[in-house]
Formats: C-alpha cells, sequence, structure tokens
C-alpha cells in the first residue's frame, strides 16, 4: 500500500538567515511512503499530518535536509 499526502502547508520557523530565524514561513510538504498493510491494522493520515507539522513547529530546523532526514527517521520508526 502507498500514502500520499500532498500539499500539507503550515507555517513555520525553518532557516539559518537571522530573518528567516525570526519570522514564520509557509512550508508545503508532500508525503509518499509505502507499507505492508495488516489485516485490522490502518495507518492514521490525520496522525501523520498532526506529528509532522508538531515536529516542524517545535524543532525550528535551519536546513530543509536536516528537516526531511529527521522526519524520514520518525515515520520510519513509528510507521513500519
Amino acid at each position: 500500500m502507498k500514502i500520499k499526502i500532498k500539499n500539507l502547508t503550515f507555517k513555520c520557523i525553518i532557516g539559518i538567515l537571522a530573518f528567516e530565524r525570526k519570522k514564520k514561513q509557509n512550508v508545503n510538504i508532500n508525503i509518499s511512503f509505502n507499507y505492508k498493510f495488516k489485516e485490522n491494522k490502518f495507518i492514521d493520515y490525520s496522525e501523520i499530518v498532526e506529528s509532522v507539522e508538531k515536529i516542524m513547529k517545535k524543532e525550528k530546523f535551519l536546513l530543509i535536509e536536516e528537516a526531511i532526514l529527521h522526519l524520514d527517521r520518525h515515520l520510519n520508526n513509528n510507521y513500519k
């Protein structure tokens, strides 16, 4: 099975420049990953959306690459 979340948009602090650290920016995220479906077990899309947004707002990443790696680890660890 494949999960796709398109155009998840919210504001958060991200960037290395001084002005980027002061004012929230619009962020748009697309997520796509495969998983093995097991009977009576499903992945709740809203849970993924909520956790991704929460992580992005809390961590205030300097680089988008750091954010991607962090989210990748989070999704792989929590949604095997």
